[in-house]
């Protein structure tokens, strides 16, 4: 016998068993998409933001019924620690999986995040809403994503589900909602006597209606322009991309600063794409073009690497004094000659704490990371030359490489793109605004509370 009518019967009823949630202001998830309608309901219980969640599990490569992770929509591995370790599989070995994964994701995205962007869930309260849990397989890899996207607490929240799923579920999330679970388990659709298919058109309604009965609630990224004096009295110009509410007096924020290489400048399309996403996450990205490109004053061919690191360099002296910049939490991105300027920069200066440099890796790259203390994520296209096994093994464990398949230099697919964007900004997200605030860090250091005056 059914458990319920339908969704709307089975939503509201585990609206009921939430709604102790209500006072910590959570964000609502729902797996896309039999659990956005149910999402919906709940969002609107408890007053709550809602979001979409859009994952493609993956199978371990000897055991295909095997859940060990799952790709988010900006191509992050997530692993499923558990399963993963007893399969014997690591993230990297899921990379060549998740690119095929990723690309059934981008398909949908696209038509979703137009309408809804994506919301910031680090620090935050996290529901995950299914519409039934069978194995549990799908929800274990939301919980991973969502938790390796920084969430403080997440709770799976289903109508009903398998018992044995649910004991899974408890090993990885904070609380298990799920109110109903029969001993005699069949299928998720035998909850409900009316059990029709949820189709892409069908959430694009229900975000479409929330969106429009709601104010916005992402502001606007905004860019100033600075300019600076080199030694040689030559101007260079920097595009600073600011967060939504920053203004004098707010903050401070994370700073980013992005160096390109010897054919390249602050307008790369690529750079701004990584700035304005990183921005919407509360850090300010800076673009500057070096002496002899973009808007900047000099000669091309005076541009060495010497020159170039010196503007680096006085970019990063310049930013520092900087009311809105925290000088405690700095991040570097570096692209081809760029990278091997951020890690000789991070080598001369003790407030680095990200760096994040996209391939071809020369392997020059890892020689010098032998020396750098600042956690690095090296991104390298598959497609260029290759990278030995021995390279990785030469990496400190606080560096990490990630290879993407199919990729050229430029990273000029949307698959590759989305793969690079995402995992730099999540890097750059994880190290930066995991940290304390200089004023937080001073304060503590003195025995005393000091609230946070920007994101965390």
């Amino acid at each position: 016998m059914p458990l319920f009518q339908n969704r709307r019967e089975a939503a509201n009823e585990l609206a009921r068993s939430l709604s102790y949630l209500k006072s910590e202001h959570p964000i609502v998830l729902g797996l896309a998409n039999a659990g956005v309608p149910i999402a919906e309901t709940i969002a609107t219980h408890l007053e709550a933001p809602l979001d979409i969640l859009l994952i493609e599990r993956l199978s371990a490569p000897s055991k295909p019924d095997h859940i060990v992770g799952a790709v988010d929509e900006h191509g992050r591995i997530s692993t499923i620690t558990g399963t993963a370790r007893w399969h014997h599989v690591t993230s990297h070995e899921l990379v060549e999986p998740a690119r095929d994964a990723f690309r059934n994701i981008q398909h949908r995205r696209g038509r979703f995040r137009a309408i809804l962007p994506e919301l910031e869930v680090r620090d935050r309260t996290v529901i995950i809403v299914s519409q039934g849990v069978a194995t549990g397989a799908k929800m274990l890899g939301a919980i991973a994503s969502v938790r390796d996207r920084g969430a403080r607490k997440i709770i799976a929240a289903a109508p009903a589900g398998a018992t044995k799923a649910t004991w899974h579920l408890n090993e990885m999330a904070d609380s298990v909602v799920i109110p109903h679970r029969p001993s005699k388990f069949v299928s998720v659709a035998d909850f409900y006597s009316e059990f029709s298919e949820v189709t892409d058109e069908l959430v694009t309604a229900i975000i479409s209606k929330w969106v429009k009965s709601r104010q916005p609630q992402e502001g606007t990224v905004r860019t100033l322009v600075m300019k600076l004096i080199n030694d040689a009295k030559q101007a260079l110009f920097c595009d600073l991309d600011l967060p939504p509410g920053c203004q004098r007096g707010s903050g401070p924020y994370p700073v980013v600063i992005f160096a390109h290489n010897l054919e390249g400048d602050g307008q790369d399309p690529r750079t701004q794409l990584i700035s304005r996403r990183i921005a919407k996450r509360g850090l300010i990205g800076v673009r500057a073009d070096f002496t002899g490109h973009g808007r900047s004053e000099g000669d091309l061919s005076n541009a060495s690497e010497a020159r170039m690191l010196s503007d680096l360099t006085l970019i990063h002296n310049s930013v520092i004094p900087l009311d809105e910049a925290d000088d405690g939490r700095m991040g570097l991105v570096g692209t081809g000659s760029g990278a091997l300027l951020c890690l000789e920069l991070a080598r001369q200066v003790p407030n680095i704490a990200a760096i994040v440099i996209r391939s071809p890796l020369s392997g020059g790259e890892i020689n010098v990371l032998k020396d750098v203390t600042t956690p690095t994520l090296l991104i390298h296209a598959g497609l260029e030359q290759s990278l030995d096994d021995s390279a990785r093994g030469r990496l400190p464990s606080k560096h990490q490489i990630v290879e993407i398949p199919d990729a050229t230099a430029l990273f000029n697919d949307p698959i590759s793109l989305e793969m690079m964007i995402g995992a730099s900004v999540e890097w750059l997200a994880d190290h930066l605004l995991g940290l304390p605030s200089a004023a937080a860090a001073v304060a503590e250091s003195l025995g005393e509370a000091q609230p946070s005056t920007g994101p965390s």
